[in-house]
């Protein structure tokens, strides 16, 4: 078990670790059955039940959503076994292979995250080591896409992701489309940019940030982006090494003048941010800190263009 607290639609999501033999048997299976009162009730023809199976004998099954007739129920398992025969295809051996679970309540959303060994990682000029991980968000409730991309972690920063834009390959909905068979092949293609996405962050540590550019940025593009308050929190990372808690949360003004009391300092952060990198590792920061499972993946899959933004006006 870790000590993550993380939600997905207001309901906790708890995270373990270890091999995935162990991990793969705490996965629930699913069915999809007919949406009915009592056993002998007429059947709604327009709408079907996900059903939970029993995970133990003491259980009994259990309706967790409803779902159109023409839903494609993606066992998790399943996903999560064509993600890992995705990697062995891509030469990467499966028992140096290191996972993570996290599931909501009843099974319903899953977030499988799968940490590539040493040589896929990065190092960057402070000496900070980066990971590669294999993420996968996976919903049976038809509530969520399937979603599988790569990212970068922060070993210094437990919650430091940083999803390279690019390597976003499998975004499909829950229809008659949806082709379990075709991750494998995907997550190759995704693989293969590993390279370039490992060397344009490295490049980003000689990209020098202007103060005054990134104060404009902090209360334009990233406040207008993130809120005030997640840009309140960017720029004071960058300008002090601290992350900062809000004097008046309903204090008027720019997220650079927002009152604040300096918290702790940021592990792996300078005291003053100047390069774009340094920027960067703020944001996954900040937006790794969030609670809400959905909103942290919209703030992670935006964070590239926002840096893009900056560097512009640097």
């Amino acid at each position: 078990m870790t000590d993550e607290l993380l939600r997905w639609r207001a309901r906790d999501v708890n995270f373990i670790r270890g091999p995935w033999s162990k991990l793969r048997a705490t996965i629930p299976e699913y069915e999809l059955g007919a949406f009915s009162v009592g056993v002998d009730g007429p059947t709604n023809p327009y709408l079907r039940s996900v059903i939970r199976l029993p995970v133990n004998p003491t259980e009994h099954p259990i309706p967790i959503a409803t779902v159109s007739p023409t839903y494609a129920l993606a066992p998790h398992n399943a996903v999560a076994d064509m993600c890992i025969e995705g990697l062995h295809a891509c030469g990467v051996e499966v028992k140096s292979l290191k996972f993570e679970l996290g599931l909501s309540a009843l099974g319903e959303w899953m977030n499988l995250r799968i940490l590539l060994p040493d040589e896929y990682s990065l190092t960057d000029t402070h000496g900070h080591k980066t990971g590669l991980r294999l993420e996968c968000f996976n919903s049976v409730d038809g509530s969520s896409r399937l979603v599988i991309l790569f990212g970068w972690i922060r070993f210094i920063c437990s919650n430091g992701l940083i999803i390279g834009e690019t390597m976003i390959e499998i975004r499909e909905r829950h229809d008659g489309s949806l082709d379990l068979g075709q991750i494998p092949d995907r997550i190759s293609l995704s693989f293969k940019q590993a390279d370039g996405d490992r060397n344009r962050r490295l490049a980003m540590q000689k990209r020098k940030v202007d103060r005054a550019a990134l104060k404009l940025w902090v209360n334009g593009a990233l406040s207008a982006a993130w809120g005030k308050k997640a840009a309140a929190r960017v720029h004071h990372i960058c300008e002090t090494g601290h992350d900062v808690d809000f004097a008046d949360p309903f204090a008027k003004g720019l997220a650079t003048e927002k009152p604040v009391i300096l918290l702790q300092a940021v592990p792996g952060s300078p005291e003053l941010a100047s390069t774009i990198y340094d920027v960067m590792q703020a944001m996954s920061f900040v937006a790794g800190s969030k609670k809400d499972a959905l909103g942290q993946q919209d703030m992670l899959q935006g964070l590239d263009k926002l840096l893009v933004a900056l560097d512009r006006a640097a």
